[in-house]
Order: C-alpha cells, then sequence, then structure tokens
C-alpha cells in the first residue's frame, strides 16, 4: 500500500502503520523507530506473521480510534516498551492516536468589523459603521468551480455586467487619479432603506446596479412581478437596472419592421401591449411605436429614477435552430471541423454570427438604434458575446478575408490558438464595434455604449473581445468587469489587474458581482465581504447579477410600501425624468 506524502506541519496526522494507526509522532526518527519496533518478530507473533504472509487493512485509511473504542488491534508489550522510551523526545503537544482526539478549534469570526454578517436587517441611519474593506486570505485559493468561473449561468440568460452608471460611480479612488470627481447625486431622497451598512470615510456609499433577466424570473412578463421588483428597487437604494433587449434569439420590444432585417419575433412570453400610448414614454428620437410591456417598465424605471440600461445579452449568438435564421447557415461561423453548434451548456447549442458580414453588421447596427431611439434608454449594453468563441472563424468567408492578409498567406490555415489569427479575428470584431459606435453617435447621440466582459485576458484569448483595446480607441463610454468568484483573493487578484487600473483612466469603471444563482445561492457573509473589497478598491459602482438572487439579500418592502401601480403611464410627460 502506498501512503500519501506526509504534510510538513507537526500538528499534521502521519500514519507510521495501519495496524497500530498511531497519530503523527514527530517526523523522522521518532516514525521509524516505532514503525520498526512494530514490525520486528514477535515470540507469539500471529500466524500471518510467522509465515511471513503480507498485511492487510479492511480499507484505503485507517482512522484513530475515538475516546470510548478500543484500538483495532491490541498493542504488542515491545511495541508498547518502545512507545515510552520515545516519549521523553516528544512535545507536550503531540499525542497519540489512542487518545482521544483534540476538539476542533473553533473557527475564527469574519474578518468584517462592526459589521452584520448578514445583509439582513439594515441599519438604521442614526448609527453610522465603519466599512473596512475585508482583506484577501493568506493561503493560496482553491480552483473556483467551473460553475462560477468565469460564467456561472447556462441558461437562456447567460451570466452578464450591465454598464456603469454616471461618470462619478467608476474609477478607483487611490493611487489613480478620478477623471470625475464629485459626488454622484442620490436619486431618491432620504436614507437608503435597503440592508447595505452606512458608508464609512474610506468606502464611500456604493451605486448599486441589478440585472433583470427572462430566465429564473417574471418580472418582464408578469405586471405584478415588475411592480413589486420596482418597489424592492426602490426601497433598497438600488440606481440602475439593465432589462434585456436581445437574448435567446428573441427580442424584447417590437422593432419597426424595416430595422428587424431576419425578422427576429418579439418574445412571445411577454404580456400583449395592452397599453395605450403615452407620451410619458419617451426617448431622444420621439414616442415609442409600439408601447409594450419593456417600454412601459423601463418608463416606469425612469420615474422612480433609475437609471435604464439596455442589454442585448446574446450578442452575435444564437439558439441553434432559430426559425428566423432556416436556410441562413451562411451568415453563420464554423469551427475547423466544419460545425456551427456551439455548446453552452448540456442541452443548450448555440450558433454564432459572423460579424465580417455586411448583412449581419447592418442587423445588430439596425436593432441598437431602434433600440436607442425608440425606448427610453440611458444605455445600451454589450458583453463578450459581441466577439464569438476562439475555435470559430473557419467558414469560406473569414478564411477568405484573412487569406488575403500578408499574416493569411503566410499562415493560410492557423491553428485556433495562433496570436496572428487572435489578434486578426479580434480586429473583426472591433470592427462590428466601431459601426455601432458611429451608428449611435449619430442616432441618439445622448444614449451611453456600455460593455461588461469578463477581465481582459479571458475576454481576448476565449472570446476574441478585446476590450482594453475599445477602451483606447473611444468606443465604449463605460466598462463593467464581470468578476464571478468563490473566493476574495481570486477576486482581489482580479481587481488588481492592470487592464482596471488603465480602463480607469479613461472611463468609468464598475464591477460585476454575482449574487447567486436559483441553483447556487451565496451566503449573504461572503457577498458582504465581496462588496467591501470591491469598495477598498476604490469602486462605488457595483452590479449584482441578478434581481432574483439578490433579493434574499435585502430587505423586501411591506405590503403597504408597494404604493400605486408604477407602471401605469402618467398624464403629464413631465412625470418621466426621461434624459
Amino acid at each position: 500500500m502506498v501512503l500519501p506524502p506526509a504534510a510538513p506541519a507537526a500538528s499534521s496526522p502521519r500514519r507510521c502503520s495501519e495496524g497500530a494507526a498511531w497519530w503523527a509522532l514527530r517526523p523522522g526518527l521518532a516514525c521509524s523507530l516505532l514503525l520498526l519496533t512494530l514490525l520486528a518478530p514477535q515470540a507469539g507473533g500471529g500466524p500471518a506473521a510467522a509465515a511471513g504472509q503480507p498485511r492487510t487493512t479492511a480499507g484505503p485509511t485507517i482512522a484513530p480510534p475515538g475516546p470510548d473504542q478500543q484500538p483495532s488491534a491490541p498493542v504488542r508489550p515491545a511495541a508498547a516498551a518502545a512507545i515510552g522510551s520515545l516519549l521523553p523526545f516528544l512535545q507536550p503537544s503531540v499525542q497519540l492516536a489512542v487518545q482521544p482526539p483534540a476538539p476542533p478549534r473553533p473557527a475564527a469570526p469574519a474578518p468584517i468589523a462592526q459589521l452584520p454578517t448578514s445583509l439582513k436587517p439594515p441599519v438604521p441611519p442614526s448609527v453610522p459603521l465603519s466599512v473596512q474593506p475585508s482583506e484577501p486570505p493568506s493561503e493560496p485559493p482553491s480552483t473556483p468551480p467551473s460553475a462560477l468561473n468565469p460564467r456561472p449561468i447556462t441558461t437562456r440568460s447567460a451570466v452578464r455586467d450591465p454598464a456603469a452608471p454616471a461618470p462619478a460611480s467608476g474609477a478607483p479612488a487611490s493611487p489613480l487619479r478620478n477623471p470625475f470627481p464629485g459626488p454622484l447625486p442620490n436619486p431618491l431622497p432620504g436614507p437608503l432603506a435597503g440592508a447595505l451598512p452606512a458608508p464609512g470615510a474610506s468606502s464611500p456609499e456604493p451605486v448599486l446596479g441589478v440585472w433583470l433577466t427572462t430566465v429564473d424570473s417574471a418580472v418582464m412578463y408578469k405586471p405584478a412581478e415588475a411592480q413589486r421588483a420596482l418597489a424592492f428597487l426602490r426601497h433598497n437604494g438600488f440606481r440602475r437596472a439593465a432589462l434585456p433587449l436581445y437574448s435567446a434569439g428573441v427580442v424584447t420590444w417590437t422593432p419597426a419592421p424595416a430595422r428587424n432585417r431576419l425578422a427576429i419575433p418579439t418574445d412571445p412570453l411577454l404580456p400583449p401591449a395592452a397599453t395605450p400610448p403615452d407620451s410619458s414614454i419617451r426617448s431622444g428620437a420621439g414616442p415609442v411605436h409600439g408601447v409594450g410591456p419593456t417600454a412601459s417598465l423601463l418608463a416606469a424605471l425612469g420615474r422612480a429614477g433609475l437609471e435604464r440600461v439596455g442589454w442585448f445579452e446574446f450578442g452575435l449568438m444564437a439558439p441553434a435552430g432559430a426559425p428566423w435564421l432556416a436556410g441562413r447557415d451562411d451568415l453563420l461561423l464554423r469551427d475547423a471541423s466544419g460545425s456551427s453548434l456551439w455548446q453552452e451548456s448540456p442541452g443548450l447549442n448555440r450558433v454564432w454570427l459572423n460579424p465580417i458580414l455586411p448583412e449581419v453588421q447592418h442587423l445588430l447596427e439596425d436593432l441598437v438604434v431602434d433600440a436607442c431611439t425608440q425606448l427610453p434608454l440611458e444605455v445600451i449594453q454589450f458583453d463578450d458575446h459581441l466577439g464569438y468563441p476562439v475555435r470559430f472563424g473557419y467558414d469560406p468567408a473569414t478564411l477568405a478575408a484573412w487569406r488575403a492578409t500578408e499574416a493569411g498567406r503566410r499562415n493560410p490555415s492557423p491553428a485556433p490558438g495562433e496570436p496572428a489569427w487572435i489578434a486578426w479575428r479580434a480586429e473583426q470584431v472591433t470592427a462590428l464595434l466601431e459601426r455601432l459606435r458611429a451608428a449611435m453617435n449619430s442616432a441618439c447621440p445622448a444614449v451611453r455604449i456600455s460593455v461588461s466582459p469578463n477581465p481582459q485576458e479571458f475576454s481576448y484569448s476565449n472570446y476574441l473581445a478585446d476590450w482594453s483595446s475599445w477602451v483606447r480607441r473611444g468606443l465604449v463610454d463605460e466598462v463593467v468587469v464581470q468578476i464571478y468568484r468563490d473566493n476574495l483573493a481570486s477576486l482581489g487578484r482580479e481587481l488588481a489587474h492592470p487592464s482596471l487600473a488603465a480602463a480607469a483612466q479613461r472611463v468609468p469603471v464598475r464591477i460585476g458581482l454575482l449574487a447567486g444563482l436559483k441553483s447556487q445561492p451565496k451566503d449573504p457573509a461572503q457577498l458582504r465581504r465581496e462588496l467591501e473589497l470591491v469598495q477598498g478598491r476604490g469602486y462605488r459602482g457595483i452590479d449584482l447579477f441578478f434581481y432574483e438572487s439578490a433579493r434574499r439579500h435585502f430587505n423586501e418592502p411591506q405590503q403597504g410600501q408597494l404604493g400605486e401601480d408604477a407602471l401605469a403611464p402618467k398624464a403629464s410627460p413631465s412625470s418621466d425624468p426621461g434624459r
């Protein structure tokens, strides 16, 4: 039997023999002498020893006996004598396995000074608390499970972060200079009713955002749930909300037919557009042409003082078998085997539109322009789904364009990870974003463009999304970096990455944190520590994914606090803050 190597610490258990089952006497001499003593031939030894048969054990691990149990085999007289001769050399704290094990040391309290271990209940405004950032653990972190690193969502609503708010919400405090000084005004008068602690001098008041989704949530589909969500966001002091506009192969508003070239359908699960047109639901370009539930919800969020983010969640991605892609395989990217399928998770097959094709470019450009001119939005947001998986790009159109370049002539059939091949394809994605930026500058210059990618190295090497370059080129107005981790050390390392500091010198940077999933709820104390760590690094803007999982970390408004129907349009346009 091969035993695992012993740990170097004197307090760690070492097994000198399976039959005796003793605990860690001391490295080296003590263990060796005891082992020799136990293995030495004894007068009157058992039949196995006399016959020279090998020892056997009942299993791979022999646990030490408990305090009320006898050892599994009697200690031989010679072994007992050897043990007695070794006792003077043992440290007083070292115990043999025949003695009852010491009770486990109680866990140290969480390093959150003066804070409750949960985000509930709310902190009264009259009791200010000093929020100190938690330090990452000193021991090396365990590798985050694949479900959390970096894309925990495996359903229709892939995990993303929304965009950043007003300029003051983003850049780290010190040592980087904040190019947008001054506090962000609170659109909700009075003290926050939510569960976050009162900000201290070294930790400014956070500017919280949240994603609303079409998965594991009924907010987009049931007016009563939308009303409850509005009350929750106001009650807990959230400042912005992101709504999906394109997800799972459907859109959540009704684009003008001329701007929907492939006739992407509106989500059939949305309630009917029963609300009559109302002048209070308006964007910079005029009233909406088809008032629906998404436009009504956006208008209500604006009246509540929240910044509104239109989230193009799927970007270039679409469900495999989407009806509007029937017979249009020419629009799809392919891998080296010729397949266009990409499995996001078991049972979820996706395809990817080719960003170098003019038809794909016009499709996204028209949808973005329609959304930013016909919906009441402050921000349009993409993430690294605006890129595509690194294994794709072997379709005829992409290969022909690549082989027309000098690098492509030298290497016409590159491997997926070839640096020059990655860089060239990333440039094609950047060119698409340049078109979207130009279109928005012309059609809706007041609407900001945001990206909510994973950390730079992952986004670039896996999805060809070079968002650091996008920031340097002035193509985006803000960045929200998805950092969904299950330990503080990993989160701290990502927060310290130079790409965040460089981006924060040019645009507001927000941090996206995972508040939990339906199948993987997050401990409130863990989320609190993450919030403190992010704030301690100087990032005020924090977006939580997603609304339903965030609810367990905050206070629900009482029934009497829901107020009037916030979704009902107001009679006067002045009731909607608009832009």
